[in-house]
């Protein structure tokens, strides 16, 4: 039993780093078609700011496409989303360093490992869901007939696909599965060192 338990914490370690990677793909990923889609929407001019001592100068933004500018709002959140995971994937790592993927019997930083990595797999999402539900109506409010003339004049990406804010439920969701399964597959070893405790003091007892 205790073989079949430590080929499953290896395999859920390593579904665990998956998960990690993914979230980070999807972080990087996420505003590249709303960059090359929008850009060209949203004008930016240098200015002197005229209630600011005499040369001192600020960046102005024009919409040639109205809520074309919402991939500049967006950037913001999504630097967040990319600092998060990055810790992400150092707090899956941490669990290789812990030897959590291969102990046979777990100390108090393999628990904290695995309570860190469960912590931010549920953290992560209740986070980012608002924003990127918000960010996702305000490219769906975009008058899209506008945005395919400007993607005609400047020969940029035309799209209307939210593939990328809908691809958070299958990330989201195996960032959920792996956390469920490390702390499912924690559970069971406890219920083994528990087994293996008790073995052990009854086979003392009968040598007594």
């Amino acid at each position: 039993m205790y073989k079949t338990q430590l080929k499953l914490q290896k395999i859920v370690c390593f579904l665990c780093i998956a998960a990690a990677v993914v979230m980070f793909l999807y972080s990087l990923g996420i505003m590249t078609d709303l960059y090359d889609a929008l850009y060209p929407g949203v004008v930016t001019q240098v200015v002197e700011d005229p209630a600011a001592p005499s040369g001192h100068r600020i960046e102005v933004r024009s919409e040639r496409v109205e809520g074309a500018r919402m991939y500049i709002d967006m950037q913001s959140f999504n630097q967040y989303l990319v600092k998060y995971a990055i810790v992400y994937i150092i707090l899956a790592a941490l669990l290789f360093v812990t030897n959590t993927a291969t102990r046979r019997k777990y100390y108090i930083s393999n628990y904290i490992s695995i309570g860190l990595f469960t912590a931010a797999s549920i953290y992560i999402p209740i986070w980012s869901q608002p924003y990127l539900a918000y960010y996702k109506a305000a490219f769906q409010a975009i008058d899209k007939e506008a945005l395919l003339k400007l993607s005609q004049t400047y020969k940029s990406t035309y799209t209307e696909s939210t593939l990328w804010f809908d691809l958070n439920y299958a990330v989201f969701a195996i960032m959920i599965v792996a956390a469920i399964a490390l702390v499912a597959c924690c559970v069971w070893k406890l219920v083994l060192m528990k087994e293996e405790k008790k073995l052990i003091e009854d086979g003392k007892k009968v040598k007594a």
